[in-house]
């Protein structure tokens, strides 16, 4: 699903990945679909390149097990999410995870993470999702836009909000759909 892409506003996502397999096969597929990448292996450099702002999104896997990391380096996906906020309260992040047994959908949503996404999952979702906040960021850097940004950001805290809390209530994604007139993915995404 490669789209041309406006070259006049840059786009960098971060993919933070220590599985060196899987980070260079999404970094590989991301690039493929016209995105730049640079990639982190370890939370020390995904640190670096967040506080730098070279960074438009970040990709985060929230179970780094870097074995080379060094101690006082924050090392899990919750540190980095907390110092991309530390840094840029907007910078988009994309949580991603194969842990099974622990709730890191509901942990990395509360934490602030923008979107999450279950390992193994199709690379065109995650294409999608990417996609979707570029256009959010465009949107972010157009003059007219920004005079509305405040209203913008404050309603769009009180959907995701309101739209997790239905989900809560409901118990479900699923049961959640009908009464919202979302879609499953746009709900999992909140």
């Amino acid at each position: 699903m490669k789209t041309d892409t406006d070259t006049s506003f840059k786009f960098t996502v971060l993919v933070v990945e220590d599985d060196d397999k899987f980070r260079t096969q999404l970094a590989q597929y991301l690039r493929g679909e016209g995105f730049q990448i640079v990639e982190a292996n370890s939370s020390a450099d995904a640190c670096a390149l967040i506080r730098k702002r070279k960074v438009s999104l970040v990709v985060l896997d929230w179970d780094l097990h870097k074995a080379n990391s060094c101690p006082q380096d924050p090392s899990t996906g919750l540190e980095i999410l907390q110092t991309c906020h530390e840094i840029d309260a907007l910078l988009p992040v994309v949580v991603m995870s194969g842990a099974r047994h622990l709730d890191v959908r509901g942990d990395s949503m509360m934490a602030g993470a923008d979107c999450f996404l279950e390992k193994p999952f199709a690379l065109p979702l995650l294409s999608v999702n990417l996609r979707r906040w570029m256009g959010r960021l465009k949107a972010e850097k157009n003059p007219f836009t920004q005079l509305t940004a405040g209203v913008i950001q404050k309603a769009d805290t009180v959907n995701r909000a309101y739209t997790r809390a239905v989900v809560e209530k409901v118990g479900s994604v699923l049961q959640a759909v009908p009464k919202l007139g979302l879609s499953r993915q746009t709900i999992a995404s909140y």
